[in-house]
């Protein structure tokens, strides 16, 4: 599937399902919902950035909406940027993880969100009408230019993160930005930490070295450098530099939830009181649960996006929160998943513990997860495999918000459609890799 439109945004190929009527109308509809603005617009390296950045300011000004141009920055940064211009709401253009071919339009409230089912489904209803009302002549958007964004993103950071004793730990750092929107803002953030740092593909040009999912997969060019070089923790973020991802000092790839685990353990451990709440979706690791425990913080589950998890961060008041895919957030700074509070909260973990980053992750409790999938041809079939998995573990813990999650005995089993494509996806966790084969192939013999 080409082209995919979801509550966490959406996501076409460059010169086939990205017609510039897509982002053109998006704009024009969001901008109607929202009002007069002001709306930031901002969005990640790719080449295709700057075609359809014309269209979406083209189409916010055709409804009257004034627009802040903050040009090619991090997701995270347009999202504190709604905050700073006291906006109306913000568009991020990136698609995130995809491919280079592929871009996309995230939607962001006034909050600096996602936005919630109500608000996206207003726009989506919009959307679809086209019922647009232009804007005469004397009553169109302006256009201004902010250049600074991301260094007030990086300043916000460190005014409420205490880093002197990153400054004096004499650590070494390796970053593998992938030439995405982190190249923009990794040296800015390195040098105000103080720390010795190499950065890999530091071009934001969006010629993307590997592929931009962080998996492991894709990241043999950085694992070599860190064996190569003695570096203390190595980082690596996606295009858009919401996501990260953790690599310890022998050029380990700790995984994407342990990376997340690593964060939240020194948040928790600096921050937790008997009443913290802490929220993550249903797809998320064990570990976490593991850390809630230790800590006595009580630990909330959301459907899969990072919508849900931030609704629920913001009814819970909750101290953080996050994604298993390496998406840490943190709401004393932002509502969204952010790689530059990620590292500044590892680099943090890292330097008064004083302890390598390999010693302390295994210490954790060792689980593996496995994501599966396969082809389903009609919603009948779809509803009637969930059955089968319901009724097959009528007797255990099950969990219905999300497709069907079965809770075993430090395992689960997490069975839901996807959203956007013709799939149903397979999560299992357990602390063995046979285990972990066994449950899966459980699943998909129903």
């Amino acid at each position: 599937m080409s082209l995919i439109f979801s509550l966490s945004g959406t996501r076409a190929i460059i010169g086939d399902s990205f017609d510039p009527t897509l982002s053109l109308n998006m704009a024009m509809a969001f901008g109607q919902i929202l009002g007069k603005g002001p709306v930031i617009v901002g969005g990640d390296t790719r080449v295709s950035y700057e075609m359809v950045k014309g269209t979406v300011i083209s189409g916010l000004l055709s409804v009257g909406v004034d627009v802040i141009d903050i040009g090619k920055v991090t997701t995270p940064t347009v999202q504190q940027e709604i905050r700073h211009h006291n906006a109306a709401g913000g568009i991020v253009i990136t698609a995130s993880h995809n491919p280079i071919q592929w871009n996309g339009i995230k939607l962001m409230n006034k909050t600096g969100s996602f936005l919630d089912t109500e608000e996206y489904d207003a726009f989506k209803s919009l959307y679809d009408t086209g019922n647009f009302k232009l804007a005469t002549w004397d009553k169109l958007g302006t256009l201004t230019e902010d250049p600074n964004a991301i260094d007030r993103h990086i300043d916000k950071i460190l005014s409420l993160i205490d880093v002197s004793v990153i400054k004096t730990s004499g650590l070494k750092v390796l970053i593998d930005a992938n030439n995405g929107a982190g190249a923009i803002a990794n040296p800015n953030l390195m040098d105000k930490l103080g720390v010795s740092y190499d950065i890999l593909n530091p071009e934001p040009n969006g010629r993307f070295n590997h592929d931009p999912e962080p998996l492991q997969k894709n990241l043999s060019g950085v694992i070599e450098k860190m064996k190569e070089g003695d570096y203390d923790i190595g980082f690596i973020q996606d295009a858009d530099a919401d996501r990260l991802v953790i690599l310890d000092e022998n050029g380990r790839f700790i995984g994407e939830d342990y990376s997340l685990a690593y964060c939240i353990d020194y948040i928790l451990e600096q921050e937790a009181t008997e009443s913290t709440d802490i929220v993550v979706n249903l797809s998320t690791s064990l570990i976490i649960k593991h850390l809630a425990d230790k800590y006595k913080a009580s630990l909330h589950y959301t459907k899969i996006g990072e919508s849900n998890v931030t609704q629920k961060l913001k009814e819970k008041k909750a101290l953080v929160g996050g994604e298993g895919n390496g998406g840490i957030i943190y709401p004393k700074i932002g509502w969204g998943r952010d790689s530059l509070v990620g590292i500044v909260i590892a680099l943090k973990h890292l330097a008064e513990s004083k302890t390598p980053v390999s010693e302390t992750v295994s210490n954790y409790p060792k689980f593996v997860m496995s994501r599966d999938k396969f082809q389903v041809s009609t919603r009948e079939e779809v509803s009637a495999f969930l059955n089968k998995v319901e009724q097959n573990y009528s007797d255990k813990d099950v969990n219905k918000e999300d497709g069907i999650k079965v809770m075993l005995d430090n395992s689960w089993i997490h069975v839901r459609p996807s959203n956007t494509e013709p799939i149903v996806r397979i999560f299992v966790e357990a602390q063995t890799e046979s285990e972990v084969k066994r449950l899966t192939q459980e699943v998909k013999n129903l």
